[in-house]
């Protein structure tokens, strides 16, 4: 409390303040809260901008001075309270219990751990999931040879926590689809459900038995009753409903495909996708422009990766999603470390249109037919 406290008397001292924004009200009766600098009969002020349910506005200039006390005093009520200001960035999340997490933006002046890393799991503190997933040890050390793992699930938590604006305050319905060991997973569980206090359910699928059969013991031991573990089809062993968050973390293939279009026939409100192996392209290439790079088999490779994931890209926008690619992790710690983040978007009907023309025209260029544009051809026909 003490540090939210001077970070915001900090920058309303400064007079740099942009905007402070309060979201995800513990009693739901607001919708969010917002904040930012204004002129009101000839003097600085602030406009407080209070968004209701129902859908009206409310409209209040406060005087600069004793802002950040009454902006303080509105956060403990809310779970997330986002700060920005010039040079500055940081957002702070609220558990139920009023524990706070804040996080940094790049290139904010602040102090950061003595590694350089705003981790949302601190290195040294003991969690039990981390334990059993063997990743730490009974005291609460990350074993070496897991350091790499640790900090790609911090770097995971980092991009979940970008996305909270695009999804639900509470009752978050998340997929984990091909989960695998479901590393992630259990962290997101965690995240959600202890650091933001959150109602969740999280459905992780994959064909592993043995590893969904371990996985489902790990989350019994643990308690955690919102984690659920089923060894089938993807799309078809979860609820049939909307999903607020889709995972795929290093799917195979046309794995990825699958998921990305699931996703999108869904309605997911935000996908991320870590994709794998992309081979399904490098086979169909069929392009005499790119012969000179084709010819060579590891080039041939690593174009159609980039080319996979470019037109995976490009036809998500298409479906009305908003793309965002990312560095997942450390190159150092695995290669595949390209993360796809989407998320819903309202999107003009003629920009969708010219995204899938396009799509289709460099697709007829490479000799292609990507088993996602096959997967969403319905739905795209439906759309138009």
């Amino acid at each position: 409390m003490q540090k939210l406290t001077e970070i915001l008397q900090a920058e309303a001292d400064a007079q740099g303040l942009l905007r402070v924004t309060l979201s995800g009200h513990f009693g739901k009766t607001v919708k969010k809260i917002s904040y930012t600098p204004s002129i009101h009969k000839k003097e600085s002020a602030i406009l407080e901008e209070r968004f209701m349910p129902d859908g009206k506005a409310l409209h209040a200039f406060l005087p600069v001075k004793g802002c950040a006390e009454r902006i303080l005093k509105e956060s403990e009520s809310f779970r997330q309270t986002d700060i920005s200001s010039a040079g500055f960035s940081a957002v702070v999340l609220r558990s139920a219990k009023g524990a706070l997490h804040i996080k940094y933006g790049e290139g904010s002046d602040n102090k950061r751990k003595p590694d350089g890393k705003n981790y949302i799991l601190s290195p040294g503190e003991k969690y039990d999931f981390l334990t059993l997933l063997g990743i730490q040890d009974a005291s609460g050390r990350v074993h070496d040879k897991k350091q790499g793992k640790f900090r790609q699930i911090n770097r995971f938590l980092q991009i979940v926590s970008d996305v909270l604006p695009s999804l639900p305050g509470d009752g978050v319905k998340i997929r984990d689809l091909c989960c695998g060991k479901s590393y992630l997973s259990f962290a997101v569980y965690y995240y959600f459900r202890y650091v933001l206090g959150r109602n969740v359910s999280v459905y992780c699928v994959d064909l592993k038995a043995d590893v969904i059969a371990e996985c489902a013991s790990y989350a019994e031991k643990l308690g955690w009753g919102g984690l659920h573990f089923i060894c089938g089809d993807i799309f078809k062993a979860v609820p049939d409903e909307r999903p607020d968050l889709v995972l795929s973390l290093h799917a195979c293939d046309t794995a990825t495909d699958m998921v990305l279009a699931g996703a999108v026939q869904r309605g997911a409100r935000v996908i991320l996708s870590s994709p794998c192996c992309q081979h399904e392209l490098a086979s169909q290439i069929n392009s005499p422009e790119l012969s000179y790079v084709t010819r060579e088999p590891i080039l041939k490779q690593k174009l159609a990766a980039v080319l996979t994931d470019a037109l995976r890209c490009r036809l998500l926008y298409a479906c009305g999603y908003k793309v965002t690619t990312l560095e997942f992790t450390d190159p150092e710690d695995t290669p595949k470390n390209l993360m796809i983040r989407a998320e819903k978007a309202l999107i003009p009907a003629k920009l969708r249109e010219a995204a899938l023309t396009e799509y289709d025209g460099v697709c007829e260029s490479l000799g292609a037919k990507p088993a996602m544009r096959s997967l969403l051809s319905d739905f795209l026909t439906k759309t138009r």
